[in-house]
């Protein structure tokens, strides 16, 4: 659940909230599709796989000083960018390959294993809510001891994480056991890291022991530390690998709270960039208040 509605916007570390838009706010997120004719009549189409948000926000009147806030960042006052936009119609904060557990691209797109004597890969074996899940096999139970850590990757290379605010997070997925011995523990992790990109703490959530019989839910909740600016979910195997052992992962979810809402796609956070901000001010008031302004951002393919 979101209790949170407002919506921030600017640098990764310093964002700040905006008023709330009495005009709404448009979050569309285009895939471009292009269509084939073929020789029967019939048509073949092909949607690409990545896609990019526009987000447009019209207010009925802004104050002056808030105006210039954003025009700042308009004009390029505050640097190219990129920047950081929390929206709070939107539950999953994790990339979509992310959140499907590999359904988008059916490989380990946006995962990285550290640690040596495993390896992951996009299954069909055991799955849950969507078609595929993450299964991370143990080579043998020596190596994979102590130093395998399951990342969700940042989604820009600029960032350490996803950016963030002052506010609770949830961190969780579910997991089944499989392969010669499905039984083993995971720890679910929230990693804080500040402006610079330096790791502040950890939070750790309680073991997860899996089971070959049923999904099981990891979970982890925590608040920013101070300096905080981004935070990078993981996934750290603690005990009970054997040779052949596998886990399969599904439904990662990143959100506000803490508590496991209902699963729902991931959106990401992505880096932005101001395409647009239209300005106009009423009759004797030039330097009190905007009539009407509209802010457009545009997601940075980076």
């Amino acid at each position: 659940m979101t209790f949170d509605q407002n919506v921030y916007f600017g640098q990764p570390g310093s964002m700040f909230s905006l008023p709330h838009p009495r005009g709404g706010v448009k979050s569309t997120r285009g895939r471009p599709v292009q269509e084939f004719a073929i020789g029967n009549g019939e048509y073949r189409a092909r949607k690409s796989l990545q896609g990019s948000r526009v987000y447009s926000m019209n207010w009925e009147r802004l104050d002056f000083d808030t105006f210039s806030t954003l025009q700042a960042y308009d004009q390029g006052h505050m640097g190219p960018g990129p920047f950081a936009f929390l929206d709070p119609g939107q539950r999953n904060m994790l990339m979509v390959n992310q959140s499907s557990s590999t359904s988008l691209t059916n490989d380990t797109t946006n995962f990285t294993i550290a640690g040596s004597g495993q390896s992951i890969a996009s299954s069909t074996t055991l799955t849950t809510g969507v078609p595929r899940s993450l299964a991370w096999t143990f080579n043998y139970a020596s190596a994979a001891s102590g130093a395998s850590i399951l990342t969700l990757d940042s989604p820009y290379p600029g960032w350490p994480g996803i950016p963030v605010v002052n506010r609770a997070l949830a961190f969780s997925f579910l997991a089944r056991g499989g392969g010669t011995d499905g039984v083993l523990d995971l720890i679910p992790e929230l990693q804080w890291y500040d402006t610079a990109g330096v790791l502040l703490s950890t939070s750790q959530g309680s073991a997860l022991t899996t089971s070959t019989g049923a999904w099981g839910t990891g979970l982890v909740t925590a608040s920013p530390p101070a300096n905080y600016a981004y935070v990078l979910p993981r996934v750290h195997y603690r005990s009970g690998a054997s040779a052949g052992s596998i886990v399969y992962l599904s439904s990662f979810q990143l959100e506000e709270g803490a508590t496991r809402g209902t699963w729902r796609p991931g959106t990401g956070v992505h880096p932005v960039v101001v395409l647009g901000q239209e300005e106009a001010w009423p009759w004797l008031y030039p330097t009190e208040v905007r009539d009407s302004p509209t802010l457009t951002l545009r997601q940075d393919g980076r």
